[in-house]
């Protein structure tokens, strides 16, 4: 039945379709035998559309979104048998009660239906975390209760604990925290990981960021919007410089998706940064052909211009454009009109990346906090190690290896506040404290260092601990 439905639908509303045109053509099929299937189908489509590839819900968009409306006007003509999804309509509706009344419902009719009664990550995600998000108070302690009995694997029964520890906590360092924990418990768990990346992304600890993402091999949260991590991965990898890396990452985000938002236009920066000017060029007039990723991509056109020396095409561009050009890149193109402007790095990469590349900022709520003074001598101790700067009289680097970062470095006993190594391979873990209680970050530390020391991976380093 379900397969009859979907080849269906298919081929009603073919790749392409315009969900609202979708609704629009259900609208005059009120007497077809398959509606409520077909609505089903079809609100299964608008909740993919309203809640992938981030974390965060804000109240605005439940109010706005033209596809949340669609979803309540078309889930209004489901019987209310279909208790899933009458409890998002009670969810975005600001119902809550009856959201949790419909989703007790379903999940006990659900129990009862399954041949194979338990339910795994990727189901969770899939109708649970990704649609539900930061929810609403007391939602994911009732749903812990709810998903328990049927959820046995260790660390996925966890996981609505887990979503309300992580969207209970006051700030971004408080949830990497509350992340770090649990990952060190239950590190087979994909969930956390995806959390975790997009929580330093947000704090831009690239490194951390990028380490996480490249440990994810198959997401969960952004299973369906996998182009998402490769974003935020190419975005990372420029911000630290790594251009060949950024290159390959903006490919495989517009091979995952060849619409990707600004992925083309930072795909084009990230050439221009390598003064590969001809492949760059060939970029921003797609961009401009296709009407898309603007203005930073008519702005980086005429950044492009201005590095091959076309002065004809550059200034006609100027001319009939109706995107604003920045006042520094007119000044520029007047130079090279005027025959004054050497064409030198100083000259024509003196603009902020801000504004030439476009940042899809993963929304998890930034919040503000005061750092602590371990947090302070964190970020100091690693700009400084980043920057090749003698620390303890030593030369050290941060430990830095695929899908991995020795800031806030994760073992199964714990989170290494630094994991560095010198030019030889020795290691060093680095525990800071705050004041003179030095007696537990001994008992830890000494913890960390019996651990490296039975590893099989690190077997062949001498490692030693710095307090």
């Amino acid at each position: 039945m379900q397969d009859r439905v979907k080849n269906l639908y298919n081929s009603l509303f073919p790749v392409g379709t315009m969900l609202l045109d979708v609704s629009v053509k259900l609208e005059t099929m009120e007497n077809h035998s398959d509606i409520d299937a077909l609505r089903k189908e079809y609100c299964n489509e608008l909740l993919y559309a309203i809640s992938s590839g981030y974390i965060y819900y804000t109240i605005s968009l439940f109010k706005k979104d033209i596809l949340i409306k669609d979803f309540l006007k078309n889930v209004n003509k489901l019987p209310q048998k279909e208790t899933y999804y009458w409890s998002l309509y009670y969810f975005f509706g600001f119902k809550y009660e009856e959201c949790l009344y419909n989703i007790k419902k379903f999940i006990l009719s659900w129990k009862n239906e399954r041949p194979v009664k338990e339910v795994n990550e990727f189901e969770l995600v899939e109708f649970f975390i990704e649609p539900f998000k930061n929810a609403f108070d007391g939602f994911w302690s009732e749903m812990q209760k709810l998903i328990s009995p049927i959820c046995k694997r260790d660390g996925a029964d966890k996981l609505c604990k887990l979503m309300s520890d992580y969207y209970s906590c006051k700030t971004d360092y408080d949830s990497v925290d509350v992340l770090i924990q649990y990952i060190c418990r239950y590190p087979e768990i994909t969930t956390a990981k995806e959390y975790l990346a997009c929580t330093y992304y947000n704090l831009k600890m690239l490194n951390n960021a990028i380490a996480c993402l490249e440990s994810i091999e198959s997401p969960m949260v952004f299973g369906n919007s996998r182009q998402e991590i490769s974003f935020m991965l190419a975005w990372s990898y420029g911000k630290t410089k790594d251009y060949k890396k950024e290159q390959i990452a903006y490919e495989t985000c517009l091979k995952q998706d060849e619409k990707a938002n600004n992925a083309l236009n930072n795909l084009g920066y990230c050439l221009y940064k390598q003064k590969k000017y001809a492949q760059a060029y060939k970029i921003f007039k797609k961009c401009l052909k296709e009407k898309r990723d603007l203005p930073f991509a008519a702005n980086n056109y005429v950044r492009t211009l201005i590095a091959l020396e076309k002065i004809d095409e550059v200034k006609k561009f100027i001319e009939k454009s109706d995107y604003k050009i920045e006042k520094s890149l007119l000044n520029k193109v007047e130079d090279l009109k005027n025959g004054t402007l050497k064409i030198r790095k100083q000259a024509i990469d003196n603009i902020s990346d801000e504004i030439s590349i476009v940042n899809e900022r993963c929304d998890i709520g930034l919040k503000q906090y005061q750092f602590s003074n371990e947090k302070l001598l964190e970020d100091e101790l690693t700009m400084k190690i980043e920057s090749g700067v003698p620390v303890f009289g030593l030369n050290l680097k941060i430990y830095k290896r695929y899908g991995e970062y020795g800031r806030q470095y994760i073992i199964p006993c714990g989170r290494l506040d630094l994991l560095c190594e010198d030019t030889s391979g020795n290691l060093y873990i680095i525990e800071l404290k705050k004041d003179s209680g030095y007696d537990d970050v001994y008992l830890q530390t000494i913890r960390y260092l019996d651990w490296f020391e039975k590893s099989e991976k690190f077997k062949n380093n001498k490692i030693y601990g710095i307090i």
